[in-house]
């Protein structure tokens, strides 16, 4: 069994896409909501590609109070960590009505 994890600060974060003169798409990323979070740090795994150096791939999930805003795609920045986690899925109900759990990725 883990250890609870303590409540940290979060803010969910959407992306904004503004056309640019070239033509092109400059992507931004706007707080879109501010939560409390459970962060549980899970696995870190290499991924590497033919030629290029290897990165690391670290995995985590969060629990929150359930909040509409939060969707897949989203960044979440937690505490003082500059490096942002990408929301890949948002489980509502998860692990009682009125929660959510965020499933977490990043690059370290």
């Amino acid at each position: 069994m883990t250890a609870p994890a303590y409540p940290t600060p979060a803010t969910l974060q959407a992306s904004t896409a503004t056309g640019t003169a070239y033509g092109g798409a400059a992507l931004a990323w706007a707080p879109s909501a501010e939560i409390w979070i459970a962060l549980q740090p899970g696995a870190a795994a290499y991924d590497q590609l033919e030629g290029l150096r290897p990165v690391r791939i670290e995995t985590a999930s969060a629990t929150a109070r359930d909040d509409p805003r939060a969707a897949p795609g989203q960044q979440l920045l937690a505490g003082d960590d500059a490096n942002p986690w990408r929301v890949l899925a948002v489980e509502r109900a998860n692990p009682r009505p009125g929660a959510m759990t965020l499933r977490l990725d990043r690059t370290a």
